[in-house]
């Protein structure tokens, strides 16, 4: 038994697409999958961000697949794969894990943080687009080759606001604590790709379980970063029972958990961690 155990959580060899694997929390998952034995194959559109995650692979010698892709691509993505699958033969696990994150949206537009009454038509289909679209594709791409293996694991990434909605409190200025609230928000657009993602992850799940393929879900709360205002975090974490804001490293062991066999009972699954927000 004990011999048996240890190889739950074996990925070992396992190909793993990782989709948006250059970002702040992929770059973090794909260097977790790769120190654990598996070998990352990281799609990202951010050129920059990829080739640093390339040198940074290089310089600790980890193993690792890089390409720049336009994600909402069929095409290039569809090829991409292609091309993943003639070198190793196979995919054991997909991580959708590419977003339009609240960083994205203001580097783009401060628009997306407009009032509902008066948002851009536009914005909202971008958002939609990048959070919710991109996970389509891949997935569709994807699960050809392992439906031909009868085997694989699927694990789609959204987001506590896509389980509970956003507290719009921890945005706004606060005179009574002297709190100067910030410049973004989590637009409806946000919440409803996440709960898509959710929503398409059990249809999949079902769709395919007598096929071999298992579809989970992670929904992480906010990750701490350094940009962070003292006073956000602050706002943040007192609506967390553990107090404080997810380090991303300790979304890896949900991510190694859901792509090895150690989950092998588990479809259909959305894995909420949050400190214990979406129970208050």
């Amino acid at each position: 038994m004990k011999k048996n155990f240890k190889n739950f959580f074996n990925i070992e060899n396992n190909i793993i697409v990782i989709t948006g694997g250059a970002g702040y929390l992929g770059s973090e998952f794909s260097s977790a999958l790769s120190d654990a034995g598996a070998i990352p194959v990281i799609l990202d559109k951010n050129k920059i961000a990829l080739e640093i995650l390339k040198k940074k692979f290089s310089r600790k010698k980890q193993r690792g697949f890089f390409f720049a892709i336009d994600l909402n691509n069929e095409d290039k993505v569809k090829a991409t794969i292609n091309l993943v699958i003639r070198k190793y033969k196979k995919i054991d696990c997909l991580i959708n894990a590419a977003g339009f994150t609240g960083d994205g949206m203001l580097k783009t537009n401060s628009k997306f943080f407009g009032k509902f009454e008066s948002y851009d038509f536009k914005l909202w289909e971008k958002s939609l687009t990048e959070n919710l679209s991109s996970t389509f594709i891949a997935t569709k791409i994807v699960s050809k080759y392992m439906l031909k293996r009868k085997k694989g694991s699927i694990v789609n990434f959204a987001s506590d606001y896509g389980v509970v909605a956003p507290d719009h409190r921890i945005y706004k200025p606060n005179k009574k604590i002297n709190y100067k609230g910030v410049k973004f928000n989590t637009p409806l657009s946000y919440s409803v790709a996440k709960s898509g993602i959710i929503s398409m992850t059990k249809h999949l799940a079902t769709y395919w379980a007598k096929k071999g393929i298992r579809v989970n879900c992670i929904s992480p709360t906010g990750v701490y970063k350094k940009n962070h205002s003292k006073q956000f975090v602050k706002q943040l974490s007192e609506r967390i029972p553990l107090g404080r804001m997810a380090n991303r490293e300790e979304i890896n062991g949900a991510i190694i958990y859901l792509c090895s066999n150690a989950s092998s009972f588990v479809t259909g699954h959305n894995l909420i961690v949050d400190g214990g927000r979406t129970i208050w």
